[in-house]
């Protein structure tokens, strides 16, 4: 069975999922019986289309290609909806569809795809975030996945939402959801100074370009809340508290003078370790989330807990529920990096396909 997909985004994240598609597409086909194809590739400014699917050859090209700064092929793209108005006329089923931009304005196209049938995996948080008026038919709909968007290749969303198509109640949920701010707690508990850390951060590959968008601690809250929400409560962002790991006089400069001057936040960060560790705790930056609201921001916690045994970039995320209350269910893991987003999308990709209405 041809399936057609269609992948907004040809950042790191999009091209690695393309690259991981290729590797697996012969044996998704052998054992599932359907032909993932794409049919359309958009980035910011271009557009690719071919009705019939583009080969393996086609694709890796095309990944190399953009990866060295050119377009071959493309057409210029007036906007998403186009594209998608485009593919469409020559679909006999309905197309996936994967948003693997970090895009805002995305929500009434991703929308529309949906209301027409379309089956959509999701890389990008900011939809799932927006006004919950907005964002509701997106945790409403069974044809909507979104692993990508809270551990990177964690089974998180997948894992809350087997337990409440069980019957489970979720009653709060925590975690260290960003491998970046994982990383850096790390290495200041070394007593690396905190300016040296975020600068290995970023050498490492494991921060946006700029660092501030990790440091914001707006990543964690999105995250957090999309599990909120996932969890049946529906909380605005308002209603999760942020303490954010820049201060306000760094907050606006260009990113090459914040880089010059985060120095001046080394002392306050390694008082805070030292404090902590007088009490026998190590820092973590925790993200929480319940009924009432979400809280994100840098805690004290036993070291030898779960959540003090973390090492470099990897994530935890801990569900109390009415099934796990007493002891409650964790999963852990390596929680950054683009291959493992994609292998992410790739998992909700496959898990769609079977959705999709036979011909």
């Amino acid at each position: 069975m041809h399936i057609p997909v269609v992948l907004f985004g040809l950042g790191q994240v999009g091209r690695a999922f393309l690259r991981q598609l290729v590797k697996v597409r012969p044996a998704l086909e052998a054992r599932l019986g359907f032909r993932l194809d794409v049919v359309a590739l958009a980035d910011r400014r271009h557009m690719w289309l071919d009705a019939r699917g583009m080969d393996d050859r086609a694709l890796l090209g095309l990944v190399e290609q953009v990866e060295g700064g050119e377009a071959p092929g493309a057409r210029p793209k007036p906007d998403n909806q186009s594209v998608l108005e485009t593919v469409w006329r020559h679909l006999d089923v309905p197309p996936l569809v994967v948003d693997a931009t970090a895009a805002e304005g995305m929500d009434e196209v991703l929308l529309s795809a949906l209301e027409r049938g379309a089956r959509l995996a999701l890389a990008n948080s900011r939809t799932l975030v927006r006004p919950w008026s907005v964002s509701r038919p997106f945790f409403e709909s069974p044809y909507v996945r979104f692993e990508a968007t809270v551990g990177a290749g964690l089974p998180a969303t997948r894992t809350l939402r087997e337990l409440l198509e069980t019957g489970d109640r979720a009653s709060a949920i925590e975690g260290s959801l960003s491998g970046t701010v994982g990383y850096i707690c790390s290495q200041i508990q070394l007593d690396v100074p905190f300016s040296v850390a975020v600068a290995q951060a970023c050498e490492l590959g494991y921060t946006e370009p700029d660092p501030r968008e990790d440091l914001s601690g707006e990543d964690s809250a999105r995250k957090i809340l999309v599990m909120g929400r996932l969890a049946g409560w529906p909380l605005e962002m308002r209603d999760v508290q942020v303490e954010r790991l820049c201060s306000p006089e760094l907050a606006d400069l260009p990113v090459d003078e914040f880089m010059a001057r985060v120095s001046e936040l080394d002392e306050t960060m390694a008082m805070r370790v030292q404090a902590a560790r007088e009490e026998g705790r190590v820092l973590r930056y925790v993200a929480e989330i319940d009924p009432g609201g979400g809280r994100v921001g840098l805690r004290a916690v036993p070291k030898a807990s779960q959540l003090g045994v973390l090492q470099g970039p990897e994530c935890l995320l801990t569900l109390f529920t009415a099934r796990y209350t007493v002891s409650p269910l964790t999963i852990s893991g390596r929680g950054v990096g683009h291959e493992m987003a994609a292998a992410a999308l790739l998992s909700d990709v496959t898990m769609l396909a079977y959705t999709l209405p036979r011909p």
